[in-house]
């Protein structure tokens, strides 16, 4: 019984161990089954969730860039509108009336506060600003000009013709005491009706009508007064009455020592052209150019113009800064006065051209300025480039000076029977001409000829070197103009001491195409002229063209002005003051 009760048992733990065996390895399966492989494909799931978070990302950052990408498509910046633009010009203020105007401070005012009879566009070319038309007669000495009918003055009285005959009524008058005089004087203005105005000249005048970018003054408001009374009063100062695109709030002294005024000016609402973007525009005066650069970098003002190649490197690289170059047409020569004793020998004349070096010139002035290579400038009527002065050759240089009896002697100096070559150079002591009068002495000084050179005020070289003629050679800057006249400049007449033909250069043959030139509206015809007397010209070296300056225009980048191009002269630059602003501002216009 015990034997057959050992047996079951034995047979009972037998199964219990494979049963228990038979469990155990069912639940490793279980755990293979439901534990590891679960763990692998939790681990599979993870990477597929890895990959959706990174794709994700990536269409978040797909979306992002494509929404800033339009945005730039679609967001615009333009300038702000009712800004206050500060510009700071050099020159004293006195006169702001057009007729007297000088300085560049004075002359800058009065093209803001008065409008032109005509007006230059971005081209440099002639369009009405008060005329809305005008037209000239087969013989090219009846020019007439009809007025816009909505020009009105500040004080809402409309500008009429009445107006232009008063004006250059004023002008025309020796008491009146007016710059523009002589240009004037002997031209008949007539009133034809309320809006149309008649020009007589005495001869054929081709380049007329650009003496009508000319400001008018009102007749009502100044027209009980004797032209000898109109210099000194005081509407001159305080014009507050003009027809331009702003009006004169005040002239305010800031530094009567220091000569820094403030001439605060508001946007005209009713401009006949449109009211400006800007509600205000204060032009800074100051005495002279480093008060002007100093008031830049204090961010006193937020433009400047007309600084000199060393104020301009001093203000070294600033990211804020936008700096521009417009080519004027004006001119800067070395003019030969040809009654010199030194300079009646065209030899020398020449000579002193050979000798000049324009490339060392121009990188003297940091390569701004562009090379004058006659009397025209590119661009102009009768130019053509192929025609200009010779080139640099010295060797050729000293060849005419021996053959002009100009010898060498042991001190490396010219001489000729015992007397020395000796030149007396004059320039204004302002601006880039101290710098180019070195310059060109060096390079005329290895011909060994020697210098008395003097610097004088810009207030005093035309009474104390223009008008006596007290030089041998003079480094001056004369204005162009778009259309080439420069009858002025070389015609025979000229060579007077109230004449500015600074060479006193005489030649019939230059004054009978001159007279051509402007006596003559047919272009063909003119054009043919110009160029016989630039080659004239060039054949008789009665100047040396150096340089073509230009109006350095420095703003801070958040500022909008003019675009760079020619410019017939600084005021110029104002062609477009209605688009001008202080500030810029991001918009988004509408699909």
């Amino acid at each position: 019984m015990n034997a057959r009760l050992r047996k079951l048992r034995l047979v009972n733990s037998k199964k219990f161990k494979r049963g228990w065996q038979e469990i155990e390895n069912a639940t490793s399966r279980h755990a293979h089954r439901f534990i590891t492989s679960r763990w692998r494909n939790l681990q599979e799931v993870r990477r597929h969730a890895v990959g959706w978070a990174l794709l994700v990302l990536a269409l978040s950052m797909a979306t992002f860039w494509q929404s800033a990408q339009l945005a730039k498509l679609y967001t615009v910046e333009a300038p702000s509108k009712n800004t206050t633009y500060t510009e700071g010009v050099f020159g004293a203020v006195e006169n702001l009336n057009p007729i007297f105007a000088s300085t560049p401070a004075e002359r800058s005012a009065s093209r803001l506060l008065f409008a032109n009879l005509l007006d230059y566009d971005e081209h440099s070319q002639l369009v009405g600003e008060l005329a809305k038309s005008w037209s000239v007669d087969e013989t090219g000495k009846i020019y007439t000009l009809t007025l816009r009918s909505d020009a009105r003055w500040h004080d809402g009285v409309p500008v009429t013709s009445q107006d232009v005959l008063f004006t250059m009524s004023a002008i025309k008058n020796v008491d009146t005491k007016s710059p523009l005089y002589s240009s004037w004087r002997s031209i008949a203005v007539e009133k034809i009706d309320n809006l149309r105005v008649r020009f007589i000249l005495p001869a054929a005048y081709a380049p007329f009508l650009n003496s009508l970018v000319l400001g008018i003054i009102p007749e009502h408001v100044l027209g009980r007064l004797q032209p000898s009374e109109l210099r000194n009063n005081g509407y001159n100062h305080d014009p507050m009455v003009a027809d331009g695109p702003f009006m004169l709030q005040d002239v305010h002294a800031v530094d009567v020592t220091r000569g820094h005024y403030v001439i605060r000016m508001s946007s005209n609402k009713d401009y006949f052209k449109g009211a400006s973007q800007l509600s205000t525009f204060n032009l800074h005066s100051y005495a002279d150019r480093e008060q002007l650069l100093s008031a830049f970098r204090t961010q006193e003002v937020g433009a400047v113009s007309d600084l000199t190649t060393r104020q301009l490197n001093s203000l070294g690289p600033m990211d804020n800064i936008q700096h521009t170059e417009s080519p004027l047409y004006n001119a800067v020569y070395a003019f030969l006065k040809t009654s010199s004793p030194m300079l009646q020998d065209v030899r020398v004349r020449k000579a002193l051209e050979l000798a000049t070096d324009q490339a060392q010139l121009i990188k003297k002035l940091d390569g701004r300025v562009s090379p004058v290579t006659g009397p025209l400038l590119p661009g102009q009527l009768g130019y053509k480039a192929e025609t200009q002065q010779a080139g640099t050759d010295l060797t050729r240089a000293k060849q005419l000076l021996d053959e002009a009896g100009w010898k060498v002697g042991q001190d490396g100096k010219r001489s000729r029977d015992g007397q020395p070559l000796q030149l007396q150079l004059m320039t204004v002591s302002a601006g880039d001409y101290p710098l180019i009068a070195e310059e060109l002495m060096n390079q005329w000084i290895k011909l060994g000829i020697s210098f008395n050179a003097q610097q004088v005020r810009a207030d005093d070289i035309q009474q104390n070197v223009i008008a006596p003629r007290a030089y041998d050679v003079l480094i001056y800057e004369i204005a162009i103009g778009r259309d080439p006249d420069v009858f002025a400049y070389w015609h025979s007449s000229q060579a007077t001491d109230h004449g500015f033909n600074l060479s006193d250069y005489k030649s019939a043959k230059i004054d009978e195409l001159l007279d051509g030139a402007r006596g003559h509206i047919d272009v063909a015809l003119r054009e043919a002229k110009y160029h016989s007397f630039i080659q004239q010209w060039l054949a008789d070296v009665p100047a040396i063209g150096l340089y073509r300056p230009s109006l350095s225009y420095v703003q801070t980048r958040h500022v909008t002005s003019f675009s760079p191009h020619p410019l017939v002269d600084q005021t110029s630059r104002y062609y477009n003051v209605l688009d001008w602003s202080a500030g810029k501002e991001l918009l988004h216009p509408t699909l």
